[in-house]
This record gives structure tokens, C-alpha cells and sequence, in this order.
């Protein structure tokens, strides 16, 4: 097989450092990624090549400066595409693994700035919840409890990402520095 699709990868592997990990891993394993489009974040399609040493990068740039793309790759680095408003950069190494976020604070702010948009994400749906919990009420209240009762998918739904996105918040926060 020659081919291999994995699905939901940066939904798995929330904390960047760890997408950064699990591609970089598949590259020594000889499964790279020719291109990521914007629904990268639901579907890559991985080809078997030669076992490659790449660094990747997971770089969350909402509003990309004017020489952003030209700044990463006038130090090397390819543009493997883009999920949503992140960028995934790589490049390859021998020996010593090249850095793109290479202090601390630089980390720290990445992290943060993922942190945000999951927050973000979580906000809109605690306000589907309780969108979804005052129709349930109104329709009790008027004397349609079935109506009320077929909206609890949508709670149940509404309610399960909210949880997801809490978690996914934790995870980044204990992994800020990373």
C-alpha cells in the first residue's frame, strides 16, 4: 500500500507540539504528506517514500503579515499547506532538528493563541446549549414536550463538543510550554 489516509488527525493530536510529533514521526516511518489543503484538520492523505528526518511546524497565524510565507521560506522551510488559519511548514534535517519557534515565549504565545480559539469555539457552543435548553424550556412551557424532546440530540451533540473543546483547552494549558 502506497497510500494512507488517517482522518481526524488534529482533532487526536490537539497540543501543535504534538501534531508537530506525530508527522515528524510518520516521516521517519517513510509517510509524508505532499500537501495539506484547508480540510487537513479532517483528512491527510499520507504517501509511502523513502524514511525522511522533518521537522514540522504548526504555525496558528490568523492575519499572516505581507513577507510571512517568503520570511519562513527564505530560511528553508517548504509549505506543506494550511488548515484553516494554520500553517504547517517543514524541513529536512540530518542531524541537529531545526527550531522555528525557538524560545520559550515564542512557544508560550502559540499555545496561547491556540488556547484562544478553541475558547473561542467552546463560548459558541455554550451558547448553542443554552440556545437549545431555552427552546426545550419554551416548548414544555407551551405544552410540546416532544418537540422539547426531539431537540435533546442536538443538546446531547451541542453539550459533547463543549466538553471536547474544554478538554482540549486543559490539554494546551498544561502543555504551554512545549
Amino acid at each position: 500500500m502506497n497510500k494512507k489516509t488517517v482522518w481526524f488527525s488534529a482533532f487526536k493530536t490537539v497540543v501543535p507540539a504534538d501534531f508537530e510529533e506525530w508527522m515528524e514521526s510518520l516521516a521517519k516511518e517513510g509517510w509524508n504528506v505532499d500537501k495539506l489543503g484547508l480540510f487537513g484538520a479532517f483528512k491527510i492523505v499520507f504517501y509511502k517514500s523513502e524514511p525522511k528526518k522533518f521537522r514540522y511546524v504548526f504555525d496558528l497565524n490568523i492575519n499572516p503579515k505581507k513577507d510571512y510565507m517568503q520570511t519562513y521560506e527564505q530560511f528553508g522551510w517548504e509549505y506543506v499547506g494550511r488548515m484553516s488559519s494554520c500553517f504547517i511548514w517543514r524541513k529536512a534535517y540530518d542531524e541537529i532538528r531545526p527550531e522555528s519557534f525557538t524560545d520559550k515565549e515564542s512557544r508560550i504565545r502559540r499555545n496561547k493563541n491556540m488556547k484562544n480559539a478553541y475558547r473561542v469555539n467552546l463560548i459558541m457552543m455554550l451558547a448553542a446549549v443554552a440556545a437549545v435548553l431555552t427552546g426545550c424550556a419554551i416548548c414544555v412551557y407551551i405544552g410540546e414536550p416532544g418537540t422539547a424532546l426531539a431537540l435533546t440530540p442536538v443538546l446531547a451533540l451541542t453539550a459533547a463538543v463543549s466538553v471536547y473543546f474544554s478538554r482540549v483547552i486543559r490539554r494546551i494549558n498544561d502543555n504551554l510550554e512545549r
